[in-house]
């Protein structure tokens, strides 16, 4: 009878782990589900300048070890570097706990000179960890931009960036140079090791091709997709521009992102 009673009270309580686990893991869920198609409808708009350009002259991109910026798997050529926070993020993972979904973006450009490279990377939410897309190997992608327009005279104000397994970088848009008085809005990229965050986030003009392709092109306006075929939680999104001259001060870049469900 005792052994009776004991087994009885272990099911019981195994019962009640579960009914609260479940309960717990659906009110997550829930929640991300609404913060994920909660800017699904609402337009982010960015615009970026010579001054958002912060980072350079350099021949390549933040990861645990250097990546190209340029097609191909080598770096090469001087480039200066802008991070764009878009406003939204991609949602991988399970659409029956999240609307799933990637993010478009609108690109314009005005004055370019020479060729614009994007490239994109993602915070894990929690910790930081960052994904970025491949450079070389199955699931290569990137978007490539040429402009006609002459160059402008060299900036003063960029620095290059210093090599590493950590990157703490400004955010475009934030105070101009000549407010030195005001923070600038940062963040930071880590990467655990080489190899790792170069599945998960991709680059593409198709969203039937989830992990991207290479594209190059001479049209100043035009749109991308970035998708996200990780499980994990993007918490942050950045688009790199990176531009392989000085522009002029009449330079500008207009982005305009927004949430794209995935069909079911």
């Amino acid at each position: 009878m005792v052994l009776q009673r004991r087994v009885l009270l272990a099911v019981a309580v195994l019962a009640a782990v579960i009914a609260v686990s479940f309960l717990i893991d659906t009110t997550v869920s829930q929640a991300y589900a609404r913060e994920s198609g909660s800017a699904d409808s609402i337009l982010q708009t960015t615009t970026v300048d010579r001054y958002d350009l912060r980072y350079g002259p350099q021949s390549w991109r933040p990861y645990a070890t250097p990546l190209a910026i340029g097609p191909g798997d080598l770096p090469s050529g001087n480039w200066y570097l802008a991070f764009v926070d878009p406003g939204v993020v991609p949602v991988g993972g399970n659409p029956a706990l999240a609307r799933t979904g990637s993010v478009k973006v609108d690109y314009q450009f005005t004055d370019l000179a020479g060729t614009a490279s994007f490239s994109v990377y993602g915070l894990h939410a929690g910790d930081g960890r960052a994904w970025t897309n491949r450079q070389s190997g199955y699931g290569t992608s990137g978007y490539y931009v040429s402009g006609t327009a002459a160059p402008g005279d060299s900036p003063r104000w960029t620095t290059p960036l210093e090599a590493g397994d950590r990157y703490v970088v400004e955010v475009a848009g934030s105070p101009r140079p000549v407010d030195e008085d005001v923070a600038r809005d940062t963040r930071t990229l880590w990467f655990e090791r080489i190899n790792s965050g170069l599945d998960g986030i991709h680059i593409t003009t198709d969203l039937a091709a989830r992990k991207g392709q290479v594209t190059e092109t001479t049209a100043l306006n035009g749109s991308f997709y970035v998708t996200y075929t990780g499980g994990n939680r993007v918490g942050d999104l950045f688009l790199m521009v990176a531009v392989d001259r000085p522009q002029p001060e009449s330079f500008r870049l207009t982005l305009e992102s927004t949430f794209v469900e995935s069909n079911r």
